[in-house]
């Protein structure tokens, strides 16, 4: 499987601003800029994308750890914030910081949170990143769960 993304930067790293298109055309010509100056237009960071991808492959991930479990979660939210340190001109990420809950049925508390643990070892966007890695865990108890696909 390949994905792949076009990003355009015009201007200076300050006052300037970019567009990013991915190959699925879901994003298209998304604007961007630095995290600095993103406060005033509508606009993404290249950070901002990042979190988002690392939350989307943890609510992914953990739906495929439940389902090896045989349970099929009703709802994953996982909302993921990046920390970053900057260091004169070097920015790094220190932590990312994770809250995940999860409407699920007929499943432990413990093996709830081996199942997180699991997703956090095989998100395909941590292994990539290797950071520091929080995650704070709620499961919702339901009536029935969905049968597993």
């Amino acid at each position: 499987m390949k994905r792949s993304a076009t990003a355009i930067w015009r201007g200076g790293p300050r006052a300037g601003e970019g567009t990013v298109t991915t190959s699925s055309g879901v994003i298209s010509n998304a604007l961007f800029r630095t995290g600095t100056t993103a406060h005033d237009i509508p606009c993404t960071t290249p950070s901002e994308m990042l979190v988002a991808a690392e939350a989307a492959c943890m609510s992914l991930t953990l739906a495929a750890e439940l389902a090896e479990d045989g349970i099929t979660a009703e709802a994953i939210e996982t909302k993921a914030e990046l920390v970053i340190f900057a260091d004169k001109k070097i920015w790094d990420i220190s932590e990312i910081r994770m809250s995940v809950k999860a409407h699920i049925a007929h499943m432990s508390k413990e093996k709830f949170n081996a199942a997180v643990n699991r997703a956090k070892q095989h998100c395909l966007i941590s292994r990539a990143l290797k950071p520091k890695l929080t995650i704070k865990t709620e499961m919702v108890e339901i009536e029935s769960a969905v049968a597993a696909n």
